[in-house]
């Protein structure tokens, strides 16, 4: 039998070569799409600075951020849409931090208001925007016979909002005035002590991490 009878010339039907291109095919377009999908970015809103509850959100408290689509879903507020109206966060979302979707509500909704706290004495250094405080009140002494009742705490871990540290009857340094966010629990108390007859003072209490599986 002749060299050319024996050698079989293969065809484009043959099943091998036909799974073979479709591999190649798949492969190629696979690549295509990962390295597409990559590269494309959405345009998400993020906090310009410390974001507090109780204040109206507005758009000069926030800033555009590129995100990744594969790390994207519907986790982040879209930068494409308008900024919905009368809405505040629930906790506090740290400048330069993401918005989660979830992270924003009405305003109507949050339980507790922003208020305000006129301090005696300095404020530690420690103690700014979006960082949080506790909250105690002494009553005022009303003289030799007083029983020196004790300090009492009144609020747990407020979210600040505003601090001037320039508030006082004699100067700078001699009081601040703190915008707190207070939850309505701890509300009734806070406007208790705020009659004049007991002195205020906040120290600084520790920042819990957010935990981004809840946004």
């Amino acid at each position: 039998m002749e060299l050319s009878k024996r050698i079989r010339r293969p065809r484009w039907t043959d099943a091998r070569l036909l799974i073979g291109a479709m591999l190649v095919i798949l492969a190629v377009v696979g690549t295509y799409l990962l390295v597409t999908s990559a590269n494309s970015t959405t345009r998400v809103w993020a906090s310009a600075r410390a974001l507090v509850p109780g204040e109206v959100l507005e758009p000069a408290d926030l800033t555009v951020a590129e995100v990744n689509l594969a790390d994207l879903g519907k986790k982040y507020l879209s930068a494409d849409s308008e900024l919905p109206e009368n809405t505040s966060v629930r906790g506090v979302v740290a400048a330069g931090e993401l918005l989660a979707a979830s992270a924003v509500a009405p305003l109507s909704e949050l339980e507790g208001r922003v208020v305000a706290i006129d301090v005696a004495g300095s404020v530690p250094s420690v103690v700014d925007s979006g960082s949080l405080v506790d909250v105690w009140a002494q009553p005022e002494q009303n003289g030799l016979d007083d029983d020196g009742t004790p300090p009492e705490q009144i609020v747990d871990s407020a979210p600040v909002a505003h601090i001037n540290r320039d508030v006082g009857s004699f100067g700078a340094g001699d009081g601040a005035r703190i915008e707190v966010f207070v939850g309505s629990v701890d509300l009734p108390g806070v406007l208790a002590a705020l009659d004049g007859r007991s002195v205020l003072s906040v120290v600084g209490a520790p920042s819990v991490p957010a935990d981004d599986g809840d946004q």
